[in-house]
């Protein structure tokens, strides 16, 4: 079987790359920047990645047209929601226009494939802590501008499915850790910054805001989940991926910090505080798991210390 990773360089997709090859299964890749390889460096001989822009209409379909993949995992986006919020232009323009690129390519290539595209919880916007857990029958009513791009970019891959009959899955994932993830996410910015105390920085960890509560799941759960979907699911589905729990960042600081070798001092820095619209949120998995069988197996605790060791290792 033949993938096409869009964004293999990136965290998730260089842990779905991972699974994939685990799987014996030929890997491609599309990344923006070759040089920027570092996810996948200990799996370059066994890949093939393609550089080419997702924002480019003809650089898309010329990879295609080469590729011809059997399925391909759309995972190329701008995902940072404070980015987002910054510079609104940019994110439509790569997770709307780029996901419309793809699309359209597959269409006038009239390739064999299935196609997986990546949403976020983040569509689902300010919901009540009574719909919790949220199911994928929630309305979407997205607040940020990532939220929409994600939404509006999901609308329009299962419109050429209703209209066009292509293979097209989705998933709303929620928020997915572990190794090689940004240290601009809250778990990997704790983690990373704690690696950096027990090496000899001053012993302060500044943080933001550690009220809120989040579905978080490791990130080689989420790619299993996103295989299992292309195995199982039926074109024009749309899945929540999550680990259905509701855990406060205070207590992943709280775990991080055990581990620490070293006392560490926390210390509030307003640039890093987001006010958060919902507070305890978390997604329903129940579809996902009664269609394909898939539940996650990684506890959170052994993504934490995965996490931390990824940035002891890698400072």
């Amino acid at each position: 079987m033949k993938n096409l990773i869009t964004g293999i360089h990136g965290f998730a997709g260089s842990h779905l790359a991972d699974w994939l090859l685990k799987q014996n299964e030929e890997v491609v890749g599309l990344a923006r920047n070759e040089a920027d390889c570092k996810n996948v460096r200990h799996i370059l001989k066994q890949i093939r990645v393609w550089p080419a822009d997702i924002r480019n209409g003809q650089e898309m379909k010329n990879v295609l047209a080469d590729v011809r993949p059997r399925r391909i995992y759309h995972l190329a986006a701008v995902s940072f929601v404070p980015d987002a919020e910054k510079s609104g232009a940019v994110v439509f323009d790569t997770n709307v226009t780029g996901t419309l690129n793809l699309l359209q390519a597959v269409k006038e290539l009239q390739l064999n494939c299935r196609i997986l595209f990546a949403g976020s919880s983040e569509a689902y916007g300010a919901v009540t802590e009574k719909k919790s857990p949220v199911k994928e029958t929630e309305p979407l009513q997205p607040v940020s501008l990532y939220g929409v791009s994600k939404a509006s970019a999901e609308m329009l891959a299962i419109s050429y499915f209703l209209r066009d009959g292509l293979d097209v899955v989705g998933v709303r994932s929620f928020n997915h850790i572990g190794p090689r993830q940004s240290s601009r996410f809250v778990c990997s910015a704790f983690a990373r910054q704690i690696a950096a105390i027990e090496k000899g920085a001053e012993p302060v960890m500044k943080t933001g805001n550690l009220a809120s509560h989040r579905d978080f799941m490791d990130v080689r759960d989420t790619v299993r989940a996103y295989h299992a979907i292309m195995e199982g699911a039926k074109a024009g589905d749309v899945f929540n991926v999550c680990a259905g729990k509701s855990v406060s960042v205070q207590s992943v600081l709280d775990s991080l910090l055990e581990s620490a070798g070293i006392p560490i001092r926390i210390e509030r820095d307003q640039k890093l505080f987001r006010e958060e619209t919902a507070a305890r949120i978390c997604g329903d998995p129940t579809k996902l798991t009664s269609r394909t069988g898939w539940r996650p197996e990684i506890p959170l605790e052994q993504t934490l210390s995965d996490l931390l060791n990824h940035w002891r290792e890698n400072p």
